[in-house]
């Protein structure tokens, strides 16, 4: 009797725990790509996958350096590309860290650019976080990433041909 008393106490708790991470239920999207040894890769990531019309989500681009990798990113050039019948640009985000400019004049056309520079090298990784609106369910499939430059702090080393841009949309969940 003691035995099922546990096992029905172990099963509430399982439960209780389960149904208060709903937010971990709503998409099985990994939060970002695997790091990598040596090298940087840069991907995109949203606050909601399963967002719906109307809804406003957060979209970022961030970088990640290899693990064996030495260099800190010191200047960067990118294009945040997306489908403007799905999504629509709302605002930028300030992210204090080096100087960084973004001109979102082409999101009508579904373009976004974005370029930053640290002569001591970026310690913060995210390299553009904006505001969209929803229109239509699905916009994470037409979410692109273009890298026109990428460059090391201090030797100013050219990193884009080390830079592997990862075309799958992450979900971000740190917030």
């Amino acid at each position: 009797m003691k035995s099922v008393h546990t096992f029905l106490l172990l099963a509430a708790g399982l439960a209780a725990s389960t149904a208060c991470n709903d937010d971990a239920l709503k998409s099985k999207t990994p939060g970002e790509p695997p790091p990598l040894t040596q090298g940087v890769q840069a991907f995109v990531q949203v606050d909601n996958d399963q967002a719906q019309p109307g809804e406003r989500i957060n979209v970022y681009v961030r970088v990640q350096t290899g693990t064996e990798s030495q260099a800190k990113v010191g200047s960067y050039t990118g294009r945040l590309k997306f489908d403007p019948e799905l999504l629509s640009w709302v605002s930028d985000a300030q992210i204090d860290d080096g100087l960084r400019v973004v001109n979102p004049n082409g999101s009508a056309n579904g373009e976004i650019r974005f370029a930053g520079a640290s002569a001591a090298g970026f310690n913060d990784l995210q390299l553009y976080h904006g505001v969209f609106e929803v229109k239509k369910a699905g916009y994470t499939s037409q979410l692109g990433l273009q890298m026109e430059e990428l460059s090391a702090a201090v030797s100013l080393g050219d990193l884009k041909p080390q830079l592997q841009v990862t075309p799958q949309v992450f979900l971000r969940v740190d917030q």
